[in-house]
Order: structure tokens, then sequence, then C-alpha cells
């Protein structure tokens, strides 16, 4: 699905922060004792230069009511484009990786659909995906570990998008480093092996 983003002006502004992500760890940190969980995953991309400006993975309540699930839906986003030119801004891997992190009500979770603005301008067009379903939980009081996706810009046409496999042993120094005020060494490693694929859009390895 396409069509022309003519509202440039907002969107900058909704962009206008440089973050990976909507989400962040609280300010106090984390302890078991909260009455929400987090779940955390990373979030890599092929090729040395995005192909796009603007990325986004949204997420979704799976479980609860209506209320529930739209106070609990959420997205990562992640701009292409720094200082200008075409450029990653992660975390880690030749900033090519991106540290995720979400804090919600305790519930079943998936990441359900990407989109993409191929350049910014009055001209742009955003792409959106077919629907798919990555699972994860949302514990109380407890960090979850749920993978990498690993995101291919250029995927040949009937072969998957979104790589997601466990790279814990990886992931786990990174989020130490970026967030030293956090026990992660807690984190439950439920990266998921299966899910709704979206008709090959998703690969679980």
């Amino acid at each position: 699905m396409k069509f022309s983003y003519i509202l440039l002006p907002l969107f900058l502004l909704l962009i206008g922060c440089n973050a990976a992500s909507t989400d962040a760890v609280p300010a106090t940190g984390f302890t078991p004792s909260a009455e929400k969980g987090i779940a955390i995953a990373t979030i890599t991309f092929e090729g040395d230069v995005p192909v796009n400006d603007i990325y986004r993975f949204f997420y979704n309540a799976q479980s609860g009511d209506k209320k529930f699930k739209k106070q609990n839906a959420g997205k990562i986003m992640i701009n292409g484009r720094q200082n200008k030119e075409k450029g990653f801004n992660g975390d880690f891997n030749n900033k090519k990786s991106y540290l995720v992190v979400i804090e919600r009500e305790p519930g079943s979770y998936a990441f359900t659909q990407y989109s993409y603005l191929d350049h910014l301008g009055s001209n742009g067009m955003v792409s959106s995906s077919k629907l798919f379903a990555i699972p994860f939980e949302i514990k109380k009081g407890e960090i979850t570990y749920v993978g990498e996706m690993d995101y291919k810009d250029l995927a040949e046409k009937g072969t998957p998008r979104i790589y997601v496999a466990d790279y814990y042993t990886r992931d786990i120094p990174e989020f130490k480093k970026k967030y030293p005020g956090v026990n992660w060494d807690t984190a439950v490693n439920r990266t998921p092996k299966t899910g709704n694929n979206g008709e090959g859009i998703v690969d679980f390895r």
C-alpha cells in the first residue's frame, strides 16, 4: 500500500528526535518489583547505506480489551538520514544495529507490520507491509529478550524481508553499555521460533 505523504511539516516534527525507538528505559531504571515489564530486542539492517529515509516497526497487544490494546500499541521509528545524508545511527555493528526497549503492561504482544518512507519531501511515498506476527510476552517485573530482527532493505520479491534470530549473548552486553543502571543479567531469553510469517515476509531462525 502506497500513498503520497503531504503532511511533511507534521511528519518532520514527529521524527525530530534522533532516537531509534519511541520507547526508552525508565529514567529511574527498572527493577523486578515494577508493575510493568520490559521487552528488549535489536533491529539490524543489511547493507551499508539505508535505501529509505524513515522506517517504522509497529507492535500491538494481542490480549486484553480494546482500550488495553489502544493504550499499549506502539512503534519503533528509525531515521535513515543523518546530517542530510543517508546513513545509519544505531548503537553498534557499524551503527547498523539498534537497541529496542519496550516497557508495557503485562500481556501478549507481537510486531505486526513495518512501513517505510522512501524520501523526505512532498513527493515521498510511504509503503506498508502485509500483516504478520512476531510474538512476544511482557511479564510483570521481568525483562524479556525477544531476539534480533534482521531487516533486508533489498529483499527480492518472494523472499523474506525480516529474519528473526537469537543473538542473546551478543546483545545483552550492548544493553549493559548503553544502560548501565539496569541489571540486564536478569533478562530471560524468549526469542520466538514461530509466528505468522505474513506469507513469507518473516523467517524465524
